[in-house]
């Protein structure tokens, strides 16, 4: 994606219905409360803001919000390190981004979001392959098998559940 694809999404934002089409879930529309509203750069500066807090609205937001927001997270991956060091403390800046994703993808989800999973694959092998760089590091904790085997389950289990969307 590029940076002129990420400000010139086209189509309208996302209504409160498309962030909780059931209308009553507190999750999704905790997700409106959060993202209800911005634009694609705005969300996008706002979950720079607690990754690992609003990753979980990706989770609840119903396909349409989910598919509009999508970038946000697909940008995230892709500029962010994956892992972080401050003031002598060390983690992993994209755990826990694979489950949000995987959420979306159900048996019954809309067209739309099935029309991802290229671009999911795609974020899976850039991870992969961001994470194999650090690895090949050396460094004492990013290396560590037991830690960035941890992180790589995550991507690991998205890529296993999307190959039920890939069309033949």
């Amino acid at each position: 994606m590029t940076q002129n694809q990420f400000h010139n999404q086209s189509g309208p934002l996302p209504g409160e219905r498309d962030f909780d089409p059931y209308e009553g879930d507190l999750d999704a529309q905790s997700a409106w409360r959060n993202f209800g509203g911005l634009t694609l750069a705005e969300a996008y500066r706002k979950f720079l803001e607690h990754p690992g807090t609003y990753s979980e609205d990706f989770m609840w937001m119903g396909g349409k919000a989910f598919v509009y927001y999508f970038p946000v997270i697909e940008r995230y991956l892709l500029v962010t390190p994956v892992w972080s060091e401050e003031n002598g403390s060390e983690w992993c800046q994209i755990l826990g981004l694979g489950s949000p994703i995987q959420c979306q993808f159900t048996e019954n989800c809309l067209p739309e979001i099935r029309e991802l999973a290229p671009r999911v694959m795609a974020l899976i092998a850039h991870v992969r392959d961001a994470i194999d760089a650090y690895v090949a590091s050396g460094h004492p904790y990013y290396s560590d098998p037991e830690i960035h085997q941890h992180v790589s389950k995550e991507w690991d289990q998205l890529e296993q559940h999307l190959q039920q969307f890939e069309t033949p």
